[in-house]
């Protein structure tokens, strides 16, 4: 059972989504075009962890 709120932690996907924002928010704020590029590819890598976490989630739910 996964409960209302959980901590943030690698084992639950607001940690990948937080790792993601943060990510973009870098690269958002980034002067150096190739700082910039390193956050947005970080915040593929971390969307995609963040994905298979919510599907791990659904299935833990059914």
């Amino acid at each position: 059972m996964i409960s209302q709120n959980p901590k943030l932690t690698a084992r639950n996907s607001r940690f990948y989504l937080a790792g993601m924002q943060a990510c973009q928010a870098e690269a958002k704020e980034a002067s150096l075009p190739n700082v910039r590029d390193r956050a947005l590819r970080a915040a593929v890598a971390w969307r995609e962890m963040y994905q298979k976490a919510l599907q791990f989630e659904q299935r833990l739910s059914q």
